[in-house]
């Protein structure tokens, strides 16, 4: 494995984690609302998915447009290309996976409503 490869793989794992904090601290933001018919489990719901699709669309593009253009080599270009792709798909099921974990660790609190 070479660098490139490598520093896809660590990009995308960390901007999953900061796209799940993000969603995290955008869920105790909401408040929570009374009445009858409350869409604040809603919102927070929505605000979690949001980030789910973005979170792989940014790492991707980021991946693709600012690191891959200084890749010379055509061969380590398609190496990047592969484990950029990889990576991505790994770091989306992580912050489902995580977001899942955390919804069921914090089944009480505002994060619960995610899932």
């Amino acid at each position: 494995m070479n660098d490139q490869s490598l520093s896809a793989y660590i990009i995308a794992v960390v901007i999953a984690l900061v796209f799940l904090l993000i969603a995290a601290v955008i869920s105790n933001l909401i408040q929570y609302e009374g009445g009858s018919h409350p869409k604040d489990k809603g919102k927070r719901k929505m605000w979690f998915w949001i980030f789910a699709i973005l979170c792989p669309i940014v790492i991707f593009l980021y991946g693709f447009l600012a690191v891959r253009p200084d890749i010379n080599v055509p061969s380590m270009r398609d190496k990047y290309t592969t484990a950029l792709s990889i990576g991505t798909g790994v770091a989306f099921l992580l912050y489902i996976v995580l977001g899942f974990v955390l919804s069921k660790i914090f089944k009480n609190g505002k994060i619960g409503n995610w899932f």
